[in-house]
């Protein structure tokens, strides 16, 4: 339509400008557009850092706190480390002899009016060195390491929760520098700390001794014969009738006690140092491992083994060769992910002629050979298992063949029998059973019989074995069924020392099963039990009852509750992904859904 030179084209203005009716004066019509002050919010972008808290540094903070907890609690500790032994005992002589320094870091020398106010508290009332008077100082220790086994578990889970937000790589850097550098320095702690539980590391002298100055056989001379070695000082007389260990161990304490010549405190400490540096390594192997099986665990199973106190304990301050076999094994896990499974075969068998227990575990990882095999073409199959053999039997061979002469095959055959059919009990729940003041039924007292119980033992461990090999088919697998196995033969063997807990607990932290490691952290509990009773005067020999049987309880109760707990809960409905949560008790309704008042309604 054509418009004249006057007219106004209305397209041109918004539809409410027209009017039909003139409007009172001071009156805002309802189709009127009406102008409000516009609030211009200027918006900035927000760097992401400052949108959301940091995590990163907040976990941090918090574990550099609770490492220093932790080492506080180690250096209380010397004193009563010191207060647990004799003055007459042979590794308190030569470390003080060597460290004569060391009294002066403990706080009952330095802060005397401390040990005074201790001194009010019987339980806790301290003894010197010598006095068997009371257990003050056992008492004490226990509190300290408990409380620092507490602050463990408080910084594993700290490690655990924070897995949850986004960390940046360079987050999982620096705690992971942390947790290492704060590790390194609690072993250092132990490395100075004085000695305890340190029998094993004189033993381990000994055998070098007989190697490298008497030129024998320790696999056919008994200790008793060299009453006049200075390091049978250190050994009780007892220990004069245990089995050696196996030759790879023995090959490694030929070079300590060479570079260690005649002096008590450099074998103790070369010893120490070797277990240093095989808890720091197996730290690490944890982290590296449980980066590929389940990341979000790591930093919580780093803390629960490197900062163990019961860990540091066995593997540095009364060092032991199970901490060397962890490593081992740990290495031949490490070697299985890494589709280089000769070397973990290798690997396996050196932990095996250290602790011949651990032959209990290669078929579970001989399963991941034959795995492995079934991918390879026929004829590179040949040559592939081949290599094998010739690798294992050359490994064995070449372990063997110092110590043959005069020990044979029948020595080795008895050797194995006194590994696998033990005839003697210590500390175990056959020996708690066996020494009840009750008298058992006539089924039970056949059962609690040494070699009955250890046969009870292998066929239990043998069912695991068969269901680990059915099953297995890969390194997370292979590694739970493992740590089943060694769980198995803690608590089912007649011999039982807190040591033997090192190798189930690594394996269980690696298996990333949450059930499986509450096991593990109970019986870690109780080889701290067990540490403890062994300060007593005298030792209390139905200890296991404690040390095994309450914690195999309380994770049976557990498990029971957590159990009943997830099956009355599991067809509950759960909340659509992205629905708001329900509020609990009274709210308003919405909006549309409120009657408007009659004035309001049109």
């Amino acid at each position: 339509m054509q418009q004249g030179p006057g007219s106004k084209d209305r397209s041109l203005y918004p539809l409410r400008s027209g009017r039909t009716q003139p409007a009172l004066p001071g009156a805002t019509l309802p189709t009127a557009s009406m102008t409000a002050r516009s609030q211009q919010y200027q918006l900035e972008p927000q760097d992401p850092s400052h949108r959301r808290p940091n995590y990163g540094r907040r976990v941090l903070l918090a574990l550099i706190g609770l490492g220093l907890l932790v080492e506080a609690l180690l250096l209380a500790s010397y004193p009563l480390l010191a207060g647990a032994t004799t003055r007459e005992d042979a590794a308190t002589q030569a470390l003080l002899g060597l460290l004569p320094w060391l009294p002066h870091l403990y706080w009952t020398t330095a802060l005397p009016f401390l040990a005074q106010i201790v001194a009010h508290v019987p339980f806790f009332a301290l003894t010197n060195g010598g006095s068997h008077t009371g257990n003050g100082n056992a008492n004490l220790l226990l509190c300290l390491l408990v409380l620092a086994f507490v602050i463990t578990l408080i910084a594993g889970r700290i490690g655990g929760r924070v897995v949850r937000e986004r960390l940046s790589p360079s987050n999982v850097r620096v705690l992971f520098s942390t947790i290492i550098i704060l590790t390194a320095i609690f072993a250092l702690t132990c490395f100075f700390a004085p000695a305890i539980l340190s029998q094993d590391m004189f033993l381990y002298g000994i055998y070098g001794h007989l190697v490298t100055v008497y030129h024998v056989n320790p696999y056919v001379v008994s200790l008793a014969a060299f009453s006049h070695e200075p390091l049978q000082k250190g050994i009780s007389k007892g220990a004069q009738s245990v089995i050696a260990p196996g030759p790879v161990w023995l090959d490694l304490c030929i070079p300590i006690v060479l570079l260690a010549r005649d002096s008590i405190a450099n074998v103790l400490l070369l010893f120490r140092g070797l277990g240093l540096v095989a808890h720091l390594v197996n730290t690490v192997l944890i982290w590296i491992i449980l980066a590929r099986l389940k990341p979000e665990t790591r930093i919580s199973a780093t803390i629960l083994y490197g900062w163990n106190p019961l860990v540091l304990l066995l593997s540095i301050n009364g060092m032991h060769l199970d901490v060397v076999v962890v490593l081992f094994i740990l290495l031949a896990v490490l070697f299985f992910q890494r589709k280089s499974p000769i070397l973990g075969w290798v690997l396996l068998l050196l932990a095996t002629l250290i602790n011949m227990l651990i032959l209990l575990l290669l078929p579970l990882f001989f399963c991941l050979l034959m795995k492995e095999a079934r991918t390879l073409p026929s004829g590179r199959r040949v040559f592939w298992w081949l290599s094998i053999t010739g690798v294992s039997v050359l490994v064995v061979i070449l372990a063997y063949a110092p110590y043959w002469s005069g020990w044979g095959l029948a020595g080795l055959l008895t050797y194995a029998q006194h590994i696998f059919l033990q005839d003697n009990a210590i500390n175990s729940l056959d020996a708690a059973l066996f020494k009840l003041p009750i008298t058992l039924p006539p089924a039970l007292s056949w059962l609690v019989s040494s070699h009955h119980w250890t046969i009870f033992a292998l066929v239990t461990v043998g069912s695991l074995l068969l269901l680990g090999c059915w099953l297995a088919d890969t390194v997370e697998l292979v590694v739970l069924f493992s740590s089943w196995v060694s769980l198995a033969l803690l608590v089912l063997l007649p011999t039982y020392w807190p040591w033997y807990a090192l190798l189930p607990l690594a394996l269980s932290l690696c298996s990333a099963n949450g059930r499986t490691i509450m096991l593990a952290m109970l019986l870690t509990i109780g080889a701290l039990l067990s540490s403890y009773f062994w300060l007593w005067q005298p030792t209390w020999s139905g200890q296991a009852l404690m040390t095994i049987g309450l914690p195999l309880l309380v994770w049976g109760w557990i498990l029971f509750f957590s159990t009943t707990w997830e099956m009355t809960h599991a067809n509950m409905p759960q909340p659509e992904q992205g629905a708001k949560p329900m509020h609990r008790g009274l709210s308003r309704p919405s909006w549309p859904s409120r009657p408007s008042r009659p004035g309001r309604r049109r």
